[in-house]
This record gives C-alpha cells, sequence and structure tokens, in this order.
C-alpha cells in the first residue's frame, strides 16, 4: 500500500533533522543503553546521550503563542472525521500548552533534563524520550479521544501494554497505525503496518533487541573519531542502506518492509527496473561514493543554554569517497569576506572562482559519464548529463576572468512612518565583489551601462558619489559610493558601510568558502512591523504580536573539506524581554 510507504517515508524524513546536545559521551550507561535497541541496518539515526537541559531551552527559545492560527484548526476540523479531529484535538493541545514552558512541560509530562533518540526499523520511524509523568502522555491522549470519538486499541506484548490508533484498515488487509507506549520513563511514538512483521513492532518498541545493533556495530564511535564530533549527540542517513532497500528484495530490513508494502499494493513492479544486478552494483558504487549525510557538534562552547540564551552550533557533513569530484568541488571555492562573520541585519555571500568554475563544472561532467553503466535508469541518466555540456560556460567565465565572490550586507536600516506611504529613513550597508583585478571588471562592464562610462574610477580608494550619476527614486533616501578597496569593488552607503568597506580594502582574497548567509530576525523585523501593521488584518496584527518577541540569529557556512560537503549552522536566541 503506497499510503504505508508514503506515511513512513514523510515521518522518518521529519524526524531526521532534529537533533540537540550537550558535552558527553556516547552513553553506553550500564543501566540502561537505548542504542543497544537500535539496528545496525537503521537507515535514519539521531540520538543524544547526555541530558539535554529542555527547560532552559523553552525558556530562551519559546515565543508567546496567544492562539493557534485559525487557517490550520480550520483546516484539520473542518469534518466529521474523528481522524480529522483527534488531530485538531493534540494540535490545540499543543498551542494551548506552548504559552508558557511550565503549562508546555506539565501537559506533556517532560522533564526538565531529557534524552530523545530517533531512528527506523525498516521504514518505521521510532521516537523515544524521557517522561517524567505518565499521566501527562496520556492526559493529551485521552482529551483529544474525548474531543474527536476516535478511539485506540489496548493492546499488549506479554505484559508489555500499548495503545494503537488505526488510521486506515482495507478490506485487502492494509493497515496503518499510530502506536503509543510507556515504560521505565521512556515514551515511544512508532508506527504499525501489514508489511511490518510483529517482531519488527517489538524491537521498535524495545522490547527485543536485534541480532545487529547499532551500539555493537560501531558506527557512531567511527563517525564521531572522523568528523571530530563530541560524543554528546550525533545524527545521520544512511545513503547505502536506502541505495540497498530500492535495489534489492531483502538486502535489509527496509527493503523487505517496501518489498511486502509494494506487493500487496500491487505496485512491485514499479521498482523491476532497478533491484536487477546491474543497478545494484552501480548504483551500489554510487552510494559508496557518497555514503552517508552525518550531524554532530564539535565543542562543549558550541552549545551554550542558559534560560536566558541559547546559542548552537552544529556541523553537517555529505559524506564523499569521490576524490575527483571532491577536488573539483574544492577548487572552484572562493573568497567570502569578513564583514559577513560580523553581526548584519542581513547577509549573503557567494564564493566562486570564476577561472575555476569551467574546468571544475568539466572534471565533475566528465567523471558523471566515466562509467560505462549497464542499468537502465542510470544510461538515461547519463544520455542527458551528455547534452549538458558545461563548455558553454566559458562565455561567461571569460567575462567574469578573476572574479572570486560576490557578497553584500545590511548593517542598519530604518523605515520613516512620517509620510502617507512609508520611506526607507536610513540605511548602512555594502556591496562587494572581490576579483583579481576588479578595475578591469569594471571598464567592462561599461559597455553594458552607459551610466556608468563617464567613470573614472580613483585607483586609490577613493569613493564616488553614484547618486548624481545615476537617478534614484525620492523613496530611497539613500547616497551610495562606488570605490575600489583594494581587490574589491565596492559599494556602500552609510557610515557603517564606509566603515565595512575601509576595513575590506585590506583583506587578500583566497579561497575559504562557497556560500555564507546570515540574517538577525530582531534587527529585520523591528523597523518592518509599523508597515506590515499598516495593513490592519487582524489576523497579521495578532502574527506580529508573536514576532515582536522574536530576538534571534541565524548563520550558515558552505564549503568543503577532507571529508565532504560542509555545512555550519549557528543559532543564537536570546528569551523575550519581559
Amino acid at each position: 500500500m503506497r499510503k504505508v510507504i508514503i506515511a513512513g517515508a514523510v515521518i522518518a524524513a521529519g524526524t531526521v533533522g532534529y537533533m540537540v546536545s550537550q558535552q558527553g559521551d556516547l552513553g553506553s550507561s550500564s543501566e540502561y543503553s537505548p542504542i543497544a535497541y537500535v539496528p545496525a541496518d537503521s537507515v535514519i539515526f539521531s540520538g543524544q546521550f547526555e541530558p539535554f537541559p529542555l527547560k532552559d531551552y523553552l525558556s530562551s527559545t519559546m515565543f508567546a503563542q496567544t492562539n493557534m492560527p485559525d487557517d490550520l484548526l480550520e483546516e484539520l476540523d473542518d469534518s466529521d472525521d474523528p481522524k480529522q479531529r483527534f488531530l485538531a484535538s493534540l494540535v490545540t493541545s499543543y498551542f494551548t500548552a506552548a504559552r508558557s514552558v511550565e503549562s508546555f512541560q506539565t501537559t506533556f509530562g517532560l522533564p526538565d533534563q531529557i534524552k530523545t533518540f530517533v531512528y527506523a526499523v525498516g521504514f518505521m520511524p521510532v521516537v523515544r524520550y524521557q517522561v517524567t509523568d505518565e499521566q501527562g502522555l496520556w492526559a493529551v491522549l485521552d482529551k483529544a479521544e474525548l474531543d474527536s470519538g476516535f478511539k485506540h486499541e489496548a493492546r499488549t506484548l506479554g505484559e508489555f501494554k500499548y495503545r494503537a490508533y488505526t488510521f486506515d484498515d482495507t478490506e485487502k488487509g492494509e493497515f496503518f497505525e499510530v502506536v503509543v507506549a510507556y515504560e521505565n520513563g521512556w515514551a515511544t511514538w512508532t508506527i504499525n503496518t501489514h508489511a511490518n512483521t510483529p517482531s519488527d513492532l517489538a524491537l521498535a518498541l524495545a522490547q527485543t533487541k536485534p541480532e545487529a545493533s547499532l551500539e555493537a556495530a560501531g558506527v557512531l564511535e567511527s563517525i564521531q573519531k572522523k568528523h571530530g564530533f563530541i560524543g554528546s549527540t550525533l545524527s545521520y542517513v544512511d545513503h547505502k542502506g536506502i541505495v540497498t532497500a530500492l535495489t534489492t528484495a531483502e538486502g535489509n530490513r527496509l527493503a523487505a518492509m517496501l518489498t511486502k508494502a509494494m506487493e500487496m499494493d500491487g505496485s512491485a513492479a514499479e521498482l523491476d527496473d532497478i533491484r536487477t544486478p546491474e543497478c545494484q552494483a552501480e548504483m551500489g558504487a554510487i552510494a559508496a561514493n557518497w555514503p552517508r549525510t552525518v550531524a554532530g557538534v564539535r565543542s562543549a562552547d558550541d552549545l551554550k543554554i542558559t534560560p536566558e540564551r541559547s546559542y548552537m552550533k552544529a556541523a553537517l557533513v555529505v559524506e564523499s569517497n569521490n576524490q575527483v569530484v571532491l577536488d573539483a568541488l574544492t577548487s572552484m571555492q572562493g573568497f567570502i569576506p569578513s564583514y559577513l562573520n560580523e553581526t548584519q541585519v542581513f547577509g549573503m555571500g557567494l564564493g566562486v572562482d570564476a577561472n575555476k568554475l569551467g574546468p571544475a563544472l568539466s572534471s565533475i561532467w566528465s567523471n558523471m559519464l566515466e562509467p560505462s553503466y549497464t542499468c537502465a535508469p542510470l544510461v538515461e541518466m547519463q544520455a542527458g548529463i551528455q547534452e549538458a555540456n558545461p563548455a558553454a560556460l566559458g562565455m561567461f567565465t571569460g567575462m567574469a576572468q578573476g572574479v572570486k565572490g560576490v557578497a553584500f550586507g545590511v548593517q542598519d536600516f530604518s523605515i520613516s512612518m512620517d509620510t502617507a506611504e512609508p520611506k526607507l529613513n536610513s540605511l548602512e550597508g555594502i556591496i562587494s565583489l572581490s576579483a583579481e583585478e576588479p578595475a578591469v571588471l569594471f571598464n567592462m562592464a561599461k559597455a553594458f551601462a552607459p551610466p556608468l562610462a563617464q567613470i573614472q574610477l580613483p585607483s586609490d580608494g577613493s569613493p564616488i558619489d553614484l547618486s548624481t550619476i545615476i537617478p534614484l527614486p525620492a523613496e530611497l533616501d539613500i547616497k551610495p559610493m562606488l570605490a575600489l578597496k583594494g581587490k574589491h569593488l565596492v559599494v556602500y552607503n552609510g557610515a557603517k558601510g564606509e566603515a565595512t568597506a575601509n576595513q575590506l580594502a585590506a583583506e587578500t582574497i583566497e579561497s575559504n568558502g562557497l556560500l555564507n548567509f546570515s540574517v538577525d530576525y530582531k534587527k529585520m523585523l523591528q523597523p518592518l512591523l509599523p508597515v506590515l501593521a499598516m495593513a490592519g488584518d487582524p489576523e497579521v496584527t495578532e502574527q506580529l504580536d508573536a514576532l515582536k518577541n522574536i530576538d534571534m540569529r541565524v548563520k550558515m557556512d558552505i564549503h568543503l573539506n577532507a571529508q565532504g560537503i560542509l555545512v555550519e549552522s549557528e543559532a543564537d536566541i536570546k528569551a523575550p524581554s519581559k
């Protein structure tokens, strides 16, 4: 039954990204080791091995939720279907509880310090977390049952009790159930379907241990050592396991469940074209070159959580064993200016070495065409790649010769509401183009922008007032300045923009990244809130009340290292002012 596969995949994908952490070991406690119940062939895993300060985290990050969005409730509740009303009640309970930290913890029976594990038994997602109040767990579900009339079925595995909520049950014997259980301070959520066996369910409910467990396999320790993660939390997605599930009938537990589900659904033939020895070998080789996506933290300083502030920095790596592609991607990395590491309202940088872009893409293109595939979908893919020859980039890279990156940052801005229409009152910001010969590129650009033709760019870094050359709308009360600052062509406005431009002049261009993005939500939203409030829409006004409390900064960097594609993300969140 396709719905089973889709539901399992959606729930699993939604939980893969969950990761919270604190310094510690890999949690091999002699009293209880949750990873002893995780199958070694689980294609996803996210677990924390030391208690996470949930109460402090909620105190610093929970923004006031005055009301649940009406459209969400209407969508869930616009039906006489008890199942829909059951979900609507759960959503209502969540938003009601989220009005305060104490209410949230009490409603769901959550401790001040918590451990959580997310993994998969085949395509059965398993979410396990610590609970201090068992009755709090059941009370939320009991209320949803009372509100909707949708009831659970009480079942047992030996003496172990659990609840099953049946959301689908067909005459063909297909069924889909959400299963909830509690034991020894741990709540467990999973699914039960016609595609898994009773032993799979027992494994998902931690009533039996797998023959080969994640604990015994040493996978987590190897990830920790390879990527320099501390042992408090680790996450991964196993690309090789997913490919095995797609290309074999019973190569792992996920493959067996997919096979059974699709056979009952009558759609088993849909995988016939890749479930061949050729595809198994050739797709397996591709997966071996890109085996996993892993995530973790590298220092205790990357996790500082108090009731007043939560700071978290995590690293995600798409592992690569394809040295040709990895070298090509590394070679095309360009320059990200240092001002993007400073506090910005909004900033973004793209680091690309234009001189290396064409050769790098050609190298990747050739590498993808090099294997002589016999697997039909891969043969078709290669035919499409063959037509996308990157040689056409030659014209572009010739015009952008020497370019190493472009970036912009907004340090500050304000909007005046004194007139009938909102007006940009001030702007502090900069746009920069970094290149080996920025003056040459500027002179080339004159041919495409006639208003620039009269400009003679001073080599000493003296600025030129662009507002005297290019007409600007009256609403934009800005005076953009153009200047050559060392290896950087810049356009800036305001004192902060000028200071940033002068700082940039001393920076040498180097290969240090592909992409940088950052935003300070408080600085960005506060000037915009009066403008948004002018709409007069009650729903918009209600949402603005919540936005006023946001004091959060996020940042993301993408670059390459010896292990693969590295994505580093930061979040700095302060508790709302009281």
